[in-house]
């Protein structure tokens, strides 16, 4: 069974902008290690997939990751960014800054 086909209930991310048609959403996950960056990694790509079925058409969303307390391995984050090109954009707040 394919879960996107159920109904979930509407859509919601930590920060939405309707009018601008933006939304952002913030995770909070340890992805130290291999298995708990996948788990977290499957959990975010079906939640913006969820909401790019419930939002409006042209919603552009962006996943950010808060691991200053345990910073992402930097294949973890070239992962994260393979994984959800569904979303504008992915930051990692442990590696903000460093991107220019």
């Amino acid at each position: 069974m394919d879960p996107l086909s159920l109904d979930w209930g509407p859509a919601t991310a930590e920060f939405e902008n309707a009018e601008a048609k933006s939304a952002v959403h913030m995770f909070m996950h340890d992805v130290t290690t291999a298995d708990r960056a996948a788990r977290a990694l499957r959990f975010a790509r079906a939640r913006v997939t969820w909401c790019a079925k419930k939002m409006a058409p042209g919603t552009v969303q962006e996943v950010w990751v808060d691991d200053r307390e345990k910073p992402a391995p930097k294949e973890v984050q070239a992962a994260f960014k393979d994984g959800l090109a569904i979303a504008s954009g992915v930051m990692f707040m442990s590696a903000a800054g460093e991107e220019a």
